[in-house]
């Protein structure tokens, strides 16, 4: 079972190293009752934008990623980033055994078209947080969604069909999972996609990341980039981060 986790998509630690979260000009960060994570602008910095995630993949945890959005957040100082967990849910890949889960993913064959059980109640958990950021006061198009594997893949399927257009969706070794049930938005024809992805991927092949953008640019999707890394496998490099941040900064730039 173990294999099949790693061969699935769970815990990949970011090669980047964690940010100071103590000492003037901080991040606030803070953890709530469904252990969702929040790094917030310091005391003295406005807050003029959000990023939902980087949402994690199957196995992992939110703290999986938080040194990468310690790492981020310190190049985008005015963004707050939130990072939720799944759902700890059995899995058919792994037996039936129970571990954070976005959705049900049945084997390691194409992705894109299995059922994906669950992943509606995952689009209703991130679209109640992207509601929480509209609702404090902030526009839709300085919100983004993001996330690795299979929250990548979540992010596409939530930000994709939101009836508003966002900020970006940012997909890392993501795909778009249960294609028959997803429907993009007219809205969110306008939301940029950043799409980073390992050629050598084993886990999420190249493949599946090439045919989602070819799919949701037929569908509508204007902006839809897909940046291919030479011999990264399933996993996030610092090239690849510092791409992110770059990314990041054009979709949300201070005030």
């Amino acid at each position: 079972p173990a294999a099949a986790v790693a061969a699935a998509g769970g815990s990949v630690r970011t090669r980047v190293s964690a940010t100071g979260m103590a000492g003037a000009g901080a991040p606030r960060v803070s953890r709530d009752a469904s252990q969702t994570v929040t790094i917030a602008p310091a005391e003295g910095t406005p807050h003029t934008a959000t990023v939902i995630g980087p949402i994690h993949g199957l196995g992992d945890t939110n703290m999986g990623w938080a040194d990468a959005a310690m790492h981020i957040h310190s190049q985008l100082p005015h963004v707050k980033f939130v990072l939720p967990n799944a759902p700890v849910v059995p899995v058919t890949l792994n037996g039936g055994m129970a571990m954070p889960s976005w959705y049900d993913i049945t084997s390691l064959d194409d992705r894109t078209v299995q059922p994906c059980a669950g992943i509606e109640e995952s689009r209703a958990t991130v679209t109640a947080l992207i509601e929480a950021e509209v609702a404090a006061g902030l526009a839709h198009d300085r919100i983004v969604v993001g996330g690795f594997s299979q929250g990548g893949a979540v992010s596409l399927f939530t930000g994709l069909q939101y009836p508003h257009a966002l900020g970006g969706v940012l997909c890392m070794s993501g795909y778009l999972a249960a294609q028959e049930k997803f429907e993009l938005s007219p809205a969110a024809a306008a939301t940029p996609v950043a799409h980073f992805h390992g050629s050598d991927d084993p886990t999420v092949r190249i493949e599946w990341a090439r045919r989602s953008a070819e799919h949701l640019r037929a569908a509508g999707v204007k902006e839809y980039a897909l940046k291919e890394y030479e011999s990264l496998g399933h996993s996030a490099s610092m090239e690849e981060i510092a791409d992110v941040v770059a990314w990041l900064q054009t979709r949300l730039p201070p005030p």
